[in-house]
């Protein structure tokens, strides 16, 4: 256990240094002297100079910063003139630079990650052409698709998976799509649907039908009931609760209903049957949702490198735009704010990325990468979007602002994440218990 908050504990301090190597990098490359480069914020634990510049590491690890020669003034006295080396003495377009380039660099550092995840370990995909479950009411329930349906064409395409479909849908949404499927094992018979995918505002579609999912075991979480149990990567569940699995959700369905109830589960390990009695743990934050540690077989399909390239940028583009939805949501109270998380959740998280492996933990860390990339970009005190905020001001005043009125930024700004911390640490305490 104590291992995975190690990797927890690496996983922030890596995009701690990224976050603030893209300042100290903009910084010396614009001619302004670096006095410090500190990880963490308060006391110094160690430090070391090299250069002008001292590195150290602070005793209160939420952030980091780069103290610039200059940075905390905002105005001069009559006929002082500022050292050519110090922030201040920059143009704001430099600044402006200088302040960005942290977020970017975060963004910059998703990218890397998630291209060197496609290129070295591959894209993992969830089955194929066939489908498993279709929610009622969707547009594929409404299409006439049913469970074990394999979509061959979509709009006269062939299609090798469901990603195929939700892929056009995306590219005319609110258009018909014509799909052909093959219906039964026996005496199969060719259909012809016509099927109207639900497109949201960030563009994702939502067709109410998922592949289908054989109840094959992939990843088994480390000291999870399923490890205990022995559960190993190739098994096929065949019944658990007395009931038959057919594919994955439905194992999944079973085991979220008996959170802390020991079931017998039974499962085929290369044509012998296996049983034991798992005991489901209940979810973070869900004391009646049971979860074993499973994850299902994924499909690893091999890009080469100029696709890794694209394919993580393309993600990349993907997740800031549905980040941004997020927040847009939160903020006209569209979803609840028990979607949010604090330091501790983060730090859960992260943990239990580790457990599964490093595609889910290095997974994890692009994403943070670029939710930090996004959320410091907002125009709040205290954030780098805030004083790109006043740095847009001063371009359009054509002076800066006074010591008193950035002072007054400053406070509103402590006091507002001082609380907004605070809230979310008592919530992430609270889901603990």
């Amino acid at each position: 256990m104590l291992s995975s908050y190690v990797f927890a504990a690496v996983l922030v301090a890596i995009l701690i240094v990224v976050h603030e190597l893209g300042h100290f990098l903009a910084a010396r490359a614009a001619g302004v002297t670096v006095e410090r480069f500190s990880i963490g914020f308060g006391p110094r634990l160690l430090k070391v100079r090299r250069g002008e510049t001292e590195y150290a590491i602070a005793a209160v690890p939420l952030g980091g910063y780069v103290k610039m020669a200059g940075q905390e003034l905002t105005e001069l006295a009559e006929g002082q003139v500022p050292d050519p080396r110090s922030f201040l003495a920059k143009k704001p377009g430099v600044r402006a630079a200088i302040v960005a380039a942290g977020p970017v660099m975060n963004f910059l550092w998703g990218v890397l990650v998630s291209f060197a995840v496609l290129w070295i370990l591959g894209l993992p995909t969830l089955g194929g052409s066939v489908v498993g479950t279709v929610r009622p009411g969707s547009p594929a329930d409404s299409a006439g698709i049913v469970w074990g349906d394999r979509v061959v064409s979509v709009d006269g395409a062939g299609a090798d998976g469901l990603a195929d479909v939700y892929a056009r849908a995306e590219e005319r949404p609110g258009e018909t799509l014509s799909l052909v499927v093959v219906r039964g094992a026996d005496s199969p018979e060719s259909l012809t649907v016509f099927l109207r995918a639900a497109v949201d505002t960030a563009g994702v579609a939502d067709l109410g039908m998922d592949s289908y999912v054989p109840p094959v075991v992939g990843d088994v979480m480390k000291r999870s009931p399923a490890d205990r149990a022995g559960l190993r990567r190739g098994d096929r569940v065949l019944s658990i609760a007395g009931t038959a699995v057919r594919d994955w959700p439905g194992l999944g369905e079973i085991v979220r209903g008996h959170a802390g109830e020991g079931i017998e589960i039974v499962w085929d390990r290369d044509g012998r049957t296996m049983r034991a009695v798992v005991i489901p743990e209940a979810a973070e934050g869900e004391a009646e949702t049971g979860q074993i540690g499973v994850m299902a077989a994924l499909t690893v399909e091999r890009l080469g490198f100029g696709e890794s390239i694209t394919s993580a940028v393309r993600y990349a583009l993907v997740t800031v735009r549905m980040i941004a939805q997020f927040f847009w949501d939160l903020l006209r109270l569209r979803i609840s704010t028990e979607m949010l998380g604090g330091p501790i959740r983060v730090v859960q998280i992260a943990s239990e990325s580790a457990r599964w492996g490093p595609m889910y933990f290095f997974g994890f860390m692009s994403y943070l990468s670029f939710s930090l990339f996004f959320i410091n970009l907002l125009p709040l005190p205290i954030l780098d979007g805030g004083h790109l905020l006043l740095l847009g001001l001063e371009r359009i005043r054509g002076r800066r602002l006074t010591d008193r009125q950035v002072l007054v930024w400053q406070q509103i700004g402590l006091v507002f994440f001082a609380c907004v911390m605070a809230l979310l640490i008592v919530k992430d305490v609270m889901q603990l218990r």
